[in-house]
């Protein structure tokens, strides 16, 4: 998978984030991974469909999110990961990837026929999870914000 592939993410992630008040966004070093899986406490999963076929997943921890979510809400505190706090989190991976690939879809599928669409985020909320999502080869980046660190795993068929 080529940086075209992955920055239009990225990008996305700095994009939304920052709307919400998140301030000192940094991208860690990428890493590849075999599949994608993750094994944090709240990870919000979307699949992509059409031309762009695969996964992007969102990994934070509980405080992370809760920073978010509270964000999100302007500024009410969250106290803990209930069903409206998922709900936001799955709102802002919809918001996230729908800005990456409307944004930059010809970048992403090389400037072939734009055919795509995202389903529904799935939420994967626990402890001590460690969750297999997808076994096409992966890209995993880091970033680091004022409200917490969040990993951007994207898996895409090309």
């Amino acid at each position: 998978m080529q940086d075209k592939h992955i920055v239009p993410f990225l990008d996305a992630l700095d994009n939304v984030l920052g709307q919400f008040g998140a301030t000192d966004i940094r991208r860690g070093a990428p890493e590849r991974k075999e599949t994608m899986h993750v094994d944090m406490d709240v990870t919000a999963v979307l699949g992509l469909v059409g031309n762009l076929r695969g996964n992007v997943a969102f990994s934070l921890s509980s405080e992370t999110a809760k920073k978010i979510v509270s964000a999100m809400m302007f500024g009410m505190p969250v106290e803990e990961i209930d069903s409206i706090a998922r709900s936001a989190i799955g709102e802002l991976a919809n918001m996230i990837t729908g800005n990456a690939l409307t944004a930059n879809v010809q970048t992403l599928l090389s400037g072939g026929s734009a055919t795509y669409d995202i389903t529904p985020p799935s939420i994967i909320f626990g402890k001590d999870i460690y969750f297999i999502i997808s076994s096409v080869e992966t890209i995993a980046v880091p970033v680091e914000t004022s409200l917490g660190k969040i990993e951007v795993n994207i898996g895409l068929e090309i």
